[in-house]
């Protein structure tokens, strides 16, 4: 029992709910993004604030066409929070209020850290039927209000009756275009927020290009894991593959 208490007493501690609203990114050498690692506890706490401003929806439209009966997980940033809120939403669910059917859309914004497609890409259409119904959208992140924007036009010329949107955070350039129904918290611009469902995947890009611009393996170490945030072990599993 006592190694189960030391081992988890860091996932109970109390999570600093105002720094993680709006945080800031920290800079590294030689790249014009600042990085931002939210930790797996910390998506789990925004998943219950976004659960609870949900709940909060549905009782106040009980029994109305407005209220939420089927959600789509914007794949891939979306089906993490989606899986957490899944949790929160359905099996959660408050009094009489109607079971959410959860399905998903795909579609691609960037290439990788910073590199984004022209315009969004849809990978895959709507896997539920939508007809008539008000729609949930499930995404992890706000940057310019595009995406937003497009999946909005998309799932209601699909038929849908009304479409509202989730994210856990927002960039002021979303908010000014399309501006989240639910949101946790904001970040500034130029802020490359890694979530737990992507750290492999930006530590696997932006590692070649540090090394392009002249860092040694040992200085990409130092920024993943003393800058950025990173652990021990998945640097030392992931940094030799990604640096060659």
């Amino acid at each position: 029992m006592n190694d189960y208490y030391e081992n988890t007493k860091a996932y109970r501690k109390v999570i600093d709910i105002d720094f993680w609203r709006n945080p800031e990114g920290v800079s590294v050498p030689d790249d014009e993004l600042n990085f931002l690692l939210v930790p797996d506890v910390v998506e789990s706490v925004a998943c219950l604030d976004l659960a609870k401003q949900v709940h909060a929806y549905q009782k106040q439209h009980e029994n109305l066409p407005e209220q939420i009966t089927k959600s789509l997980m914007v794949t891939m940033g979306g089906l993490l929070p989606s899986v957490l809120l899944y949790d929160h939403l359905v099996e959660g669910r408050r009094g009489e209020i109607p079971r959410i059917e959860f399905g998903t859309i795909g579609v691609s914004l960037y290439r990788g850290p910073g590199d984004r497609y022209k315009n969004p890409l849809v990978q895959h259409g709507i896997s539920i039927p939508i007809t008539g119904k008000t729609v949930l959208v499930i995404d992890d992140l706000g940057d310019e209000g595009g995406t937003m924007q497009f999946l909005t036009r998309y799932i209601l010329d699909s038929g849908a009756h009304k479409v509202l949107n989730l994210a856990l955070y927002m960039k002021p350039k979303a908010m000014a275009v399309s501006g989240a129904d639910f949101y946790f918290g904001e970040t500034p611009q130029n802020t490359w927020i890694i979530t737990p469902r992507e750290r492999v995947e930006t530590l696997m890009k932006r590692v070649p290009l540090w090394k392009q611009r002249g860092a040694s393996m040992d200085e990409c170490r130092r920024r993943l894991v003393d800058l950025i945030g990173y652990t021990e072990q998945e640097v030392d599993y992931y940094l030799g593959l990604a640096y060659r």
